[in-house]
């Protein structure tokens, strides 16, 4: 499928430009997240799993079957405690990125051993196996929260992380990550596309004024994740104000993660009234 396949003005097809699965912190496996979307009407998808890109064959070769356009992503934990996520589209060196993604991949797992430890301490009887068991490769700390789910120790992923897992609580350990800068650079350099993820959920709009935004493009930004499930319509439009002032890319995506959170595939893009251009662009800035 390409732009070219619905016009101007007419009805754009269903769409959703930020998805997990299970190579990272998502619950449903790559084919299964592509069966999904087809079984829903959506005909352009985009897998994005946390610092890995293993998931997205799988994905690709389910979207032959199904009749769906597998956009292959990532999406990179960047900053520091306070994260900045990046999305990266499109990347045309594969191998070189996973150069780098391998190493954050070890950091994640040296920051997970230690959470591991420092619950272990607290009186919390949860093993590092139990936790990298979830994990397709990437391991988080969403994998380690429904452990603590299955184990009774807390009732659901918002209470493991106000407990347990948050900044500030007693088994956080941070993690190695790149520079925001660093991340932006690593996914152009390597031919891909680098767009800020939901800038309201990491810093919001105070952190993510138009300066820091310009400034990214020196760097190789192209665009902005201005529709997703936490941002609402006034703070969606000031971020498209400013993407479309910067001539960045305008895009969304749900951030689906299967029964980790309550959000379906295409959720968060409701108030975007300008999809089929924006799309059109997006897929044009990808070579179609």
């Amino acid at each position: 499928m390409n732009s070219k396949r619905f016009e101007p003005g007419g009805q754009p097809p269903r769409f959703d430009l930020h998805i997990h699965t299970t190579a990272s912190d998502g619950t449903d496996s790559p084919e299964a997240v592509v069966a999904l979307a087809a079984g829903k009407g959506f005909s352009i998808i985009a897998i994005t799993d946390h610092d890995t890109m293993s998931g997205v064959p799988e994905a690709a070769a389910a979207g032959e079957k199904y009749g769906v356009r597998v956009i292959g992503g990532v999406e990179i934990s960047a900053g520091g405690q306070t994260e900045v996520h990046v999305l990266g589209y499109g990347v045309r060196d594969v191998e070189r990125l996973e150069q780098t993604l391998t190493l954050m991949r070890d950091k994640r797992a040296e920051r997970m051993a230690g959470m591991v430890e420092k619950l272990r301490a607290l009186g919390v009887d949860v093993t590092l196996d139990e936790v990298t068991a979830l994990s397709g490769g990437s391991v988080g700390r969403s994998h380690l929260a429904r452990v603590l789910i299955d184990k009774g120790v807390v009732r659901d992923v918002r209470e493991a992380f106000a407990k347990y897992l948050s900044p500030g609580k007693p088994a956080y350990v941070e993690r190695e990550k790149l520079g925001v800068q660093q991340a932006v650079r690593l996914i152009a350099d390597c031919g891909g596309l680098p767009v800020i993820a939901h800038p309201g959920q990491n810093r919001g709009e105070s952190y993510w004024g138009r300066e820091r935004f310009h400034a990214l493009k020196a760097y190789g930004l192209r665009g902005i994740e201005v529709y997703h499930m936490a941002h609402g319509a006034a703070q969606a439009a000031a971020f498209e104000r400013i993407a479309r002032a910067e001539n960045l890319l305008v895009t969304g995506g749900s951030d689906y993660h299967g029964k980790v959170k309550n959000v379906g595939i295409g959720d968060g893009m409701q108030h975007w009234r300008r999809r089929g251009e924006d799309l059109r662009r997006f897929l044009k800035a990808l070579g179609d």
